[in-house]
């Protein structure tokens, strides 16, 4: 009875097919799983946060175009209250809990400006909130969920979170790090959305209409990620 079996160059052909076909599939399956671990964490971080400013709203009578009044007590320190195990940043912890900033250089990686890492350092982390005439910075919760908090309506930037704090990767703008504006004026600027510019907004209230996307800075047509949130709200999931 004669046996049949494949050839040695048959088996290596099939392996070989097998090969090219894992080395354009497995990277799309990476990235995808990666996309969709980033907006999980994203979603989670917005309903802590936005529970919380519920709570601090009611508590504080403030409106609902300021999501983020000024009590008479220091602001940072009081909206920690509204969060399970927070640790305030302070001079003496800020240069452990932000030393997840300084592992990774600011680098490009020959993509958009939103792939950039997160531009942030130990030293922005723990003091940039002291000129604003805050005691503390931020915050970060027993969860790894750090909120720096900038309530300085003049400065003209939003408030930083970190879903999964500074030694979690990838710290990169519109992955991990999203802005959050909390105050009246920043929120009135961000057309209600505290978590940044919608493309309609956009149009509406700047005049814009060419060149623009859901997840860029103002004024620089890029994609920078500063209002990656707005668009993950409004899409349901990471297509950037």
């Amino acid at each position: 009875m004669r046996n049949y079996g494949f050839t040695l160059a048959e088996v290596l052909i099939t392996l070989g097919i097998i090969g090219v076909v894992a080395a354009m599939t497995i990277p799309t399956l990476i990235t995808n799983y990666q996309k969709h671990s980033y907006y999980t964490q994203f979603m989670k971080a917005r309903s802590v946060i936005e529970n919380a400013l519920r709570l601090y709203a009611n508590d504080h009578d403030c409106q609902t175009n300021e999501p983020l009044c000024n009590p008479e007590k220091d602001v940072v320190e009081e909206f920690s209250r509204y969060f399970k195990g927070a640790t305030l940043i302070t001079d003496d912890n800020a240069k452990n809990i932000c030393k997840g900033y300084d592992k990774l250089p600011v680098k490009d990686y020959k993509a958009k400006d939103r792939d950039k890492n997160y531009g942030g350092s130990q030293e922005e982390c723990g003091i940039s909130n002291y000129l604003f005439g805050n005691k503390y910075s931020g915050f970060i919760t027993i969860d790894g969920l750090l909120l720096i908090l900038n309530t300085d309506v003049g400065a003209g930037a939003c408030s930083t979170v970190d879903v999964n704090g500074p030694d979690s990767g990838p710290n990169i703008e519109g992955r991990d790090v999203f802005s959050i504006c909390l105050v009246e004026g920043q929120y009135e600027e961000y057309c209600g959305n505290i978590w940044g510019f919608t493309k309609e907004c956009i149009i509406k209230n700047f005049g814009i209409e060419s060149g623009i996307s859901n997840c860029f800075g103002i004024g620089t047509g890029g994609d920078s990620g500063v209002t990656c949130g707005a668009r993950l709200i409004k899409e349901g999931k990471m297509t950037y």
